[in-house]
């Protein structure tokens, strides 16, 4: 599958360390990836990811499956070599891209010129496919509204996909992601179950990572923000997502 050329801004060793990320945030286009396992790219917009695809030597990878592949693909070293090109476009260059993109069902389900706007779409055990309403800003405005709260923001796979707030919502995502599956891990090491919740608690702020749908929900909030309020609030909105589901 091939994209438009569009303009090439500059090759680097790994889009996803964090001192891309501040580019990213203004970046439309696509990136990329060429690797000792295969080809593919990633399509953004403003630093929220679009749609995915990743073939290697055994199998094609499309949507949320190649984005998966893609961010949990090592970093370059002596047995795992990989280029991104990143390639920006114009208005012209980017709507190709999606009609592309929505002909080879490459959506992730978070842009809003594609007929998958309002969903996120998800590989099932069985290989079916399975849509979730996506979260829209009422939900996030609820959460903003709370005394205390500073930002929120929904992301996948550590790139945001819909936020609230003052924050560099690029870098949370990345840092919320680590956390969730640090998180993660200790909790299944140590045979705790599933994680329902994480918080970091500082001096000044505090940090709440929760699953809602097929995302996540990350909300940073001031130290004397009350948790009790925010857990009724955050579990409500759970519900109503499932149910929509």
């Amino acid at each position: 599958m091939k994209l438009p050329a569009g303009r090439q801004a500059s090759v680097v060793i790994d889009p996803r360390k964090e001192n891309t990320v501040r580019y990213l945030k203004t970046f439309r286009g696509a990136i990329e990836i060429d690797s000792n396992r295969g080809k593919g790219f990633i399509l953004m917009r403003d630093g929220n990811l679009i749609a995915a695809y990743f073939k290697d030597k055994e199998d094609v990878f499309r949507g949320d499956d190649a984005a998966r592949y893609i961010m949990r693909m090592p970093s370059s070293d002596g047995s795992n070599q990989q280029n991104f090109i990143m390639r920006t476009y114009n208005e012209k260059d980017y709507s190709e891209a999606l009609e592309l993109c929505r002909t080879g069902e490459l959506f992730l389900g978070s842009d809003q010129q594609s007929d998958e706007s309002s969903k996120v779409v998800s590989a099932t055990p069985d290989g079916s496919r399975h849509a979730y309403p996506l979260l829209d800003e009422t939900i996030l405005n609820k959460l903003m509204s709370q005394p205390g709260v500073i930002a929120v923001s929904a992301f996948y796979e550590g790139f945001p996909v819909l936020s609230k707030g003052e924050a560099d919502f690029e870098h949370v995502a990345a840092r919320a992601e680590d956390f969730l599956r640090t998180g993660t891990k200790i909790a299944q090491d140590m045979n705790l179950g599933e994680c329902g919740q994480l918080i970091l608690e500082t001096v000044e702020h505090k940090f709440i990572i929760v699953p809602c749908g097929d995302l996540f929900l990350c909300i940073i909030t001031r130290a004397d923000a009350q948790l009790g309020l925010m857990r009724v609030l955050i579990r409500s909105i759970q519900n109503e997502v499932e149910n929509e589901g």
